[in-house]
């Protein structure tokens, strides 16, 4: 074993010459695996850090192996104790069942953790999905990603694999009908009863429940041809002509025939590169800059952000949110009207809805996360108040103006409050907030807003900063007057909003519309 390795608190100490993956074991079980030379942090270089999705358990004791995944060489095996708690490391569901990091950084039930009458009914719903988007939906689906490449390579689920991908190949050359042509098909699944949730808009998420308590995800991805150039959601592109897909073929996984592309090896190069026949459990997909922006601008620029709160709300650290209401919607309750409608934006886990309710207001709760929205629902019955948790996507212009065209056309003007949320969204999304507050305000009515400014700082772990913008209210009152809204109070200081250790400098303003 090399005594170079290290593993700590602060992540795992890995020797420079170290270059191929690594399997990182609690005791006995794998629960992540990493590339040294990919996954080295920036300014230290010697050292992998934890993945945020693992980082909450790290209070307690594992026997912890690191096993060179080629050879499977154990380079490091020692009892390791984490935080404070000398309780043992469990990375489990609530069954007991182990969990493992997957490729998109989530922890989740392995398929070498599955059963095989499990295994069996997930494949039975990869042949029905497969089946309905061919002969219902009229599109050419093919098997994919994982399940392709574990089906070419050895004829299995891939172990470290987790869901199970299809696609289809449109025969449409322009965005905006690839993306009509995506959203039929969802609606016809849904019609046949699955359960389905919008991923972007050229691909969406079947979710099924094997038994066991497992759910799993089937993707459906979109894949077409624009100016001769292949592309596949997420974010793959290449040369590869119509021919290595249609005519369809069929390969064997698990010993059951599925329909494939034409010719399977030519789609996994695209996907994987020229090494994809080699297991490469730490394997991760990077986009260029190039195709990541083209992507986004085509199909995903709706989701920017939203897969980071959702998991942050279903997530340990998002406990250290207090559900006690802030310093801000007091201070906005002290300025408000009696039995108010109050429309919070960006409402978070509900605690300053549900205060704002307590006060009298008829308060909506407006939010892009679903779990966001559902602590919100879990607060209000705590409280014993009624709050409406609503979908709100600020980066989605149709979500702006058909709520923006609701809340307008109501009896008496509503209020609008937001804290924190213009330093959690970009400027496109900023503005689109602007857009609809303006809408919903022409006839009268208060915007409040709170965030932190330039000369603030990030310290506290629960909030990463790199979903935070600092901003300067220059700017942002500039903005707000580009959007014809008038800021009737101003203020900005220290000791507004205060968190744990951090103490950020606060702007506070006050908008009217009309």
């Amino acid at each position: 074993m090399n005594s170079r390795f290290a593993v700590s608190s602060r992540g795992i100490r890995v020797p420079h010459r170290q270059k191929d993956p690594i399997d990182v074991r609690f005791d006995g079980e794998r629960i992540w695996s990493f590339n040294p030379e990919r996954d080295r942090m920036r300014l230290h270089p010697s050292w992998v850090r934890w993945p945020t999705a693992v980082q909450p358990y790290l209070d307690g004791s594992a026997e912890v192996s690191l096993v060179r995944h080629g050879s499977g060489e154990i380079a490091f095996s020692e009892q390791v104790s984490f935080g404070a708690s000398t309780a043992p490391i469990r990375l489990v569901d609530p069954a007991g069942h182990p969990l493992a990091v997957d490729k998109t950084g989530h922890l989740q039930r392995m398929f070498a953790r599955t059963d095989r009458a499990m295994t069996e009914a997930v494949l039975d719903s990869v042949e029905q999905v497969l089946r309905d988007l061919r002969e219902e939906c009229g599109l050419d689906a093919f098997l994919s990603f994982g399940c392709l490449l574990g089906a070419v390579r050895s004829g299995h689920l891939i172990g470290h694999d987790s869901d199970a991908d299809v696609s289809y190949l449109s025969p449409h050359t322009h965005p905006f009908d690839i993306i009509r042509e995506n959203k039929r098909a969802e609606a016809t699944m849904e019609a046949r009863g699955w359960r389905i949730t919008r991923m972007s808009a050229g691909d969406f998420k079947i979710w099924i429940t094997p038994g066991g308590g497992r759910r799993v995800g089937i993707d459906v991805f979109a894949a077409f041809h624009v100016d001769g150039t292949f592309y596949m959601v997420p974010s793959v592109t290449g040369e590869l002509d119509r021919s290595a897909l249609l005519p369809v073929g069929e390969v064997t996984l698990e010993g059951r025939r599925f329909v494939a592309p034409a010719r399977p090896a030519d789609l996994l190069e695209v996907l994987y590169g020229p090494t994809w026949q080699v297991p490469d459990p730490s394997y991760s997909f990077h986009a260029s800059h190039a195709t990541a922006r083209r992507m986004n601008g085509w199909l995903r620029n709706n989701r920017k952000h939203l897969r980071h709160w959702g998991d942050f709300y279903r997530s340990k650290p998002s406990s250290r949110v207090p559900p006690t209401p802030s310093p801000f919607a007091a201070w906005v309750a002290g300025r408000l009207e009696p039995h108010q409608q109050v429309l919070d934006v960006g409402s978070g886990n509900g605690r300053d809805a549900v205060y704002l309710a307590e006060q009298g207001h008829r308060v909506t709760a407006l939010e892009g996360s679903k779990a966001a929205r559902r602590s919100t629902r879990r607060l209000g019955v705590q409280h014993s108040v009624a709050v409406r948790p609503r979908e709100l996507n600020l980066n989605d212009l149709s979500s702006i103006l058909i709520s923006g065209a609701r809340f307008a056309h109501l009896e008496r003007p509503p209020q609008i409050y937001a804290r924190f949320l213009l330093d959690a969204v970009e400027r496109d999304a900023r503005q689109n907030f602007f857009r609809w507050a303006q809408m919903i305000q022409r006839r009268g009515g208060e915007t409040f807003l709170e965030f932190r400014t330039w000369r603030s700082t990030l310290r506290a772990g629960a909030f990463p900063s790199k979903h935070r913008t600092l901003l300067r209210p220059n700017r942002v009152v500039a903005e707000i007057e580009q959007y014809g809204g008038s800021v009737v109070h101003r203020e900005e200081g220290v000791a507004l909003a205060p968190f744990e250790d951090e103490d950020p400098r606060i702007c506070r303003l006050v908008v009217r519309w009309t």
